[in-house]
C-alpha cells in the first residue's frame, strides 16, 4: 500500500498529512510527544477500507508551528478546514492521546460532519485528566514541567531523543517491548522536535490546557451522540478513556488492548487497526 506525503494551506498555515487508501475518510490524530509517523503502521492496514489520513498536527513534524493557537479547539479547526480542502463533508476521526483532546472538540463543534469518533488512551481538562497532572496524588511530572514555560525548552534542548525516550520508555506506562519503538523512531520524533519553534509549540499544547478545560466544560453540556469507542491499553492508563467518554458521550463502546502500554498505534497496530475499521464502517 502507497503511503502518500502532501500539504495544503489552510487558514494561513501549512498542514502536512499522509494520505493512503480509498473510501470513506477517516482522520488519525497523533498524541505527543509524536508526529504523523506515530500512524505509520496503523495506515495501511486501514488503507484496506478508507481513505485514511494522518496530518501533523499544528506545531509537529513539517506543520506550521505558528506563536499561538494550540488551545484544542483552534487545533480542531485546522483540520475541519483540511477536511473542506480535500473535499470531504463527513468523516471518521479517531485521536490517540493529545489527538483525543483535540478529536473531542472536532467532534463536539462538528456533529452534523463526524460520523464516528474514537478516543485513544486520552483523557480531557475538566473530566478527570486533572488527577493525572496531580503529582501529589500519583499524577505525572511531566504536565507542570511541559507547562512551565521557557525553562522547559532550554533543558530539552539538544537532549530531545533522551527526553522523548524517556516519555515513551517510562516505567509507568510505557512500551512493553523495545522493539516495538526503536531507537530509530525516536530519533524521528527527536528530529522534529529539533526543528526552529517546534518545542516552543509543542509545550504549548500544555499551557493551554486549562483553556481547553473551560472549552471542554462547555462543549460537556451536550453530550456527544455519534458513536464513540473508548480504547484504553492494559499497561498505559487502563480504563482511563473508558471512564472519560462515559461522562461526554451517549453512545459509548469501550475496548481495552491486552500486552500494550500507552502507545497503542505503535505496538499493536493490527490490534488497533481492526478495532478501529470494524468500528467505523458501522
Amino acid at each position: 500500500m502507497i503511503v502518500e506525503h502532501h500539504a495544503r494551506k489552510v487558514d494561513g498555515l501549512r498542514i502536512a498529512y499522509a494520505a493512503a487508501g480509498a473510501g470513506f475518510p477517516v482522520l488519525l490524530l497523533h498524541g505527543w510527544p509524536q508526529t504523523a509517523y506515530a500512524w505509520r503502521k496503523v495506515m495501511p492496514l486501514m488503507a484496506r477500507q478508507f481513505r485514511v489520513y494522518a496530518p501533523d498536527l499544528r506545531g509537529f513534524g513539517a506543520s506550521s508551528k505558528p506563536e499561538g493557537g494550540y488551545d484544542k479547539k483552534t487545533v480542531a479547526g485546522d483540520l475541519v478546514a483540511l477536511m473542506d480542502a480535500l473535499g470531504h463533508e463527513r468523516f471518521a476521526v479517531a485521536g490517540h492521546d493529545m489527538g483525543g483532546q483535540v478529536a473531542y472538540p472536532l467532534a463536539a463543534l462538528n456533529p452534523d460532519r463526524v460520523t464516528a469518533m474514537a478516543f485513544i488512551e486520552s483523557g480531557l481538562p475538566g473530566f478527570g485528566q486533572e488527577r493525572a497532572m496531580d503529582v501529589g496524588t500519583g499524577g505525572s511530572w511531566h504536565f507542570g514541567f511541559n507547562m512551565a514555560g521557557e525553562i522547559a525548552e532550554a533543558l530539552v534542548r539538544d537532549r530531545e531523543a533522551l527526553f522523548i525516550g524517556h516519555m515513551i520508555r517510562r516505567d509507568k506506562v510505557g512500551i512493553m517491548g523495545p522493539d516495538r519503538i526503536t531507537d530509530a523512531d525516536i530519533e524521528v520524533y527527536a528530529a522534529a522536535m529539533r526543528q526552529p519553534g517546534a518545542a516552543r509549540a509543542m509545550f504549548a499544547y500544555y499551557r493551554t490546557l486549562f483553556a481547553d478545560a473551560a472549552d471542554n466544560k462547555e462543549f460537556g453540556r451536550r453530550k456527544l451522540d455519534m458513536p464513540v469507542l473508548a480504547v484504553s491499553a492494559e499497561q498505559g492508563y487502563a480504563g482511563g478513556a473508558e471512564r472519560t467518554m462515559q461522562q461526554v458521550a451517549a453512545r459509548v463502546e469501550e475496548a481495552q488492548i491486552a500486552d500494550c502500554g500507552h502507545y497503542i498505534p505503535e505496538e499493536q497496530p493490527a490490534v488497533l487497526a481492526a478495532l478501529l475499521t470494524r468500528f467505523f464502517k458501522i
